[in-house]
């Protein structure tokens, strides 16, 4: 399984990624979709919007500003799993490509037993999404343990 960390406007330009491969899009709260080109080899996209704003005790976000949840980490686990046997690929955007995305392909790359040092050479993931998806794979693979 290979991970791509690309922008939006790499996404919106159109990609080609061989195998097989599916998209998580990220982009900031009340902004539009990015156009993701269909593409051969496409197989779906899972669309997100949160800021990349870290949250802070005793420091109250604007209600403008939307934030990474727990529960948006517990769909990308389940994207992933569900497609983690029929892709060869998983690509992962944000707007600039460089702190959302690279969180996310980090964690995932964890999850999966691959090696996710390049993300955090090449970008600056955000530390509070990383460890939010990291947790949501954490808690998948206790509950498929314990189904066991």
């Amino acid at each position: 399984m290979k991970i791509h960390v690309f922008g939006r406007e790499a996404i919106e330009s159109g990609i080609r990624i061989k195998p097989a491969y599916v998209v998580i899009s990220i982009r900031n709260s009340g902004e539009p979709r990015a156009k993701v080109k269909k593409q051969p080899g496409l197989r779906d996209v899972l669309y997100l919007a949160f800021s990349g704003r870290e949250p802070r005790a005793g420091m109250p976000m604007p209600p403008e500003i939307k934030i990474f949840t727990p529960a948006q980490a517990k769909k990308i686990c389940a994207f992933v799993h569900r497609h983690k046997a029929d892709v060869g690929a998983i690509v992962v955007h944000c707007e600039q490509g460089m702190s959302r995305s690279p969180a996310v392909a980090a964690a995932i790359s964890d999850a999966l037993g691959l090696d996710a040092k390049r993300f955090w050479q090449l970008y600056t993931p955000n530390e509070y999404v990383y460890h939010t998806v990291s947790d949501a794979f954490e808690r998948y693979a206790a509950a498929q343990r314990k189904d066991n």
